[in-house]
């Protein structure tokens, strides 16, 4: 789907009108379905790529937070920053 087409002109505004009026825990979750929905329908062959790049970004983050107290956090954040 690009940019300019039909498809997404009519994509953006239902995915924007659905995000405002649903609860906002759900806010997250369907923004994620949407991404996918997004770039499947470019290239579905991808989707396996994008669901394996979002697990381990989420299992990345877990860990992160988990960490904060000792000093592996700071590895994993690329030493951008240190935990007081």
């Amino acid at each position: 789907m690009q940019f300019n087409s039909m498809h997404f002109m009519i994509f953006f505004p239902v995915t924007l009108f659905v995000y405002f009026i649903i609860p906002v825990k759900l806010r997250k979750v369907w923004l994620l379905i949407t991404s996918y929905y997004f770039y499947m329908s470019w290239n579905p062959k991808y989707t396996v790529l994008i669901a394996a790049s979002t697990i381990f970004t989420y299992i990345s983050g877990l860990l992160i937070e988990k960490s904060k107290s000792s000093s592996i956090g700071y590895i994993y954040e690329g030493g951008g920053a240190k935990y007081y």
